[in-house]
C-alpha cells in the first residue's frame, strides 16, 4: 500500500478542487487533465468544468486536446477589480495609479521612446546586444500589466465611488444580492 500524502486539504471536496486547478491554469486545458490534477473522475470534472462554463467563470476552447478550458478573462478582471475596491482605500489605489505612471515615464526617458508600442518596436533596432533587446522585452511585459493594472484600479476607484454616492459603500459589506428589489 502507498504511503502518498493527499495533495488536497481534508475538507476540500471535488468541486473545489476542480475549480481551483481550473482557474490557476494559464494554458487552456482539457477535462482529462484537470481531472487527474484535481484528483476525481473524468465525468466529475466534466460535470463542475459545463457548470463554471455556463456561470462563465471558464471559457471554452477547442485544441489539438479536444475540448479545453481556460479562466475566463473578463471574470477575473472584473474580480480583480472588485478585490481592489474592496481591500483598498481610495489613498491607497490612487497612490498606486501615481507610482504607475512614474515608472512608465522612467521608462519613456530611460529607452526615449513615448508609448508601449514603440517600446516593443525598439527591440528590433540593429545597435542592440542580445542582453538589451531581453531587457527591452522584459520591460515590454512589465508595462503591458502595469496597463491592465491603471485600468483595474480606475475601475476600482470608480466602483467605490459609485458604491459611496447609492450609500453602500464598499466597507460596509456590499454584495449584489443586498441591493433593494423592486416590485
Amino acid at each position: 500500500m502507498s504511503e502518498k500524502q493527499p495533495a488536497w486539504p481534508a475538507g476540500m471536496d471535488a468541486a473545489e478542487r476542480v475549480r481551483h486547478v481550473a482557474l490557476t491554469r494559464t494554458t487552456p486545458r482539457n477535462a482529462g487533465w484537470i481531472a487527474t490534477e484535481a484528483d476525481v473522475s473524468r465525468d466529475t470534472a466534466v460535470k463542475y468544468l459545463s457548470r463554471m462554463a455556463e456561470q462563465g467563470d471558464l471559457e471554452v476552447v477547442e485544441t489539438a486536446e479536444g475540448t479545453c478550458y481556460k479562466p475566463d478573462p473578463v471574470t477575473q478582471f472584473l474580480g480583480e477589480v472588485r478585490d481592489l475596491a474592496e481591500t483598498h482605500s481610495q489613498e491607497e489605489l490612487t497612490a498606486e495609479l501615481r507610482d504607475i505612471a512614474d515608472e512608465i515615464d522612467r521608462w519613456k526617458h530611460e529607452f526615449d521612446v513615448e508609448s508601449l508600442a514603440e517600446l516593443r518596436q525598439s527591440v528590433g533596432d540593429d545597435d542592440l546586444s542580445a542582453e538589451q533587446r531581453r531587457e527591452r522585452l522584459d520591460i515590454v511585459e512589465e508595462w503591458e500589466y502595469n496597463v491592465e493594472m491603471r485600468e483595474a484600479i480606475r475601475l476600482a476607484i470608480g466602483l467605490k465611488d459609485s458604491l459611496t454616492e447609492l450609500g453602500t459603500g464598499t466597507d460596509s459589506g456590499f454584495t449584489p444580492d443586498s441591493q433593494p428589489q423592486e416590485g
